[in-house]
């Protein structure tokens, strides 16, 4: 092999390896949903994006003016982990995780916000559309089928905002968690979304 070759084989293994760095700085390495800060940042952008073209500064926004929330939390996850040991707990993660990302479309986005908590934004939907979204994967999540625990039966409560004229990211999420514990609250296992509250 000459020298050619080989310089090629070792950039090929470097490039490899970027990516895969990449890959693991915006994933979750247990869930593989987007991490929280890769989650901030985008839909920091994407609510710049909307008050650019509320103020008209921008027109090529494909018709977006909405940007909704769900703030997800998988209930009594503690004693999930409690009764059936943290393997398990980590795989109800997993499949909650993976039900939730196939439930919404390639243009949002799903991150995990902390433990068992989840976050996704869903571009362009409005607060009943967000709602409706967010209680249809509830119920997937409440009617899934375990195969190596048949007899758990896991549920979600879930909060619900949507983008309001001039709160930023932080109050956006705020109000999605303040819906979150309200759904908690008031027997999970429920949506709630903020004008309900």
């Amino acid at each position: 092999m000459d020298e050619t070759q080989k310089l090629k084989e070792q950039i090929a293994i470097l490039e490899f390896k970027i990516n895969e760095l990449e890959k693991d700085l915006i994933h979750d390495s247990l869930t593989g949903l987007r991490t929280r800060d890769f989650f901030e940042e985008e839909t920091a952008v994407y609510l710049s994006t909307i008050l650019k073209v509320e103020e008209g500064k921008r027109k090529d926004w494909f018709g977006f003016r909405n940007l909704s929330v769900l703030f997800f939390d998988i209930d009594n996850f503690k004693i999930i982990n409690d009764t059936y040991g943290h393997d398990v707990g980590d795989m109800v993660l997993e499949k909650v995780s993976g039900i939730i990302k196939q439930s919404i479309r390639e243009g949002d986005t799903a991150a995990r916000w902390g433990g068992e908590e989840i976050v996704v934004s869903l571009l362009g939907a409005n607060e009943a559309d967000a709602k409706s979204k967010a209680d249809d994967i509830r119920a997937r999540i409440e009617n899934y089928v375990f195969e190596l625990k048949p007899e758990l039966r896991v549920t979600i409560s879930a909060g619900v905002a949507s983008y309001e004229n001039g709160i930023d990211l932080h109050e956006l999420i705020k109000n999605a968690d303040k819906s979150l514990y309200k759904a908690k609250e008031s027997g999970r296992n429920k949506v709630i979304a903020f004008s309900e509250i």
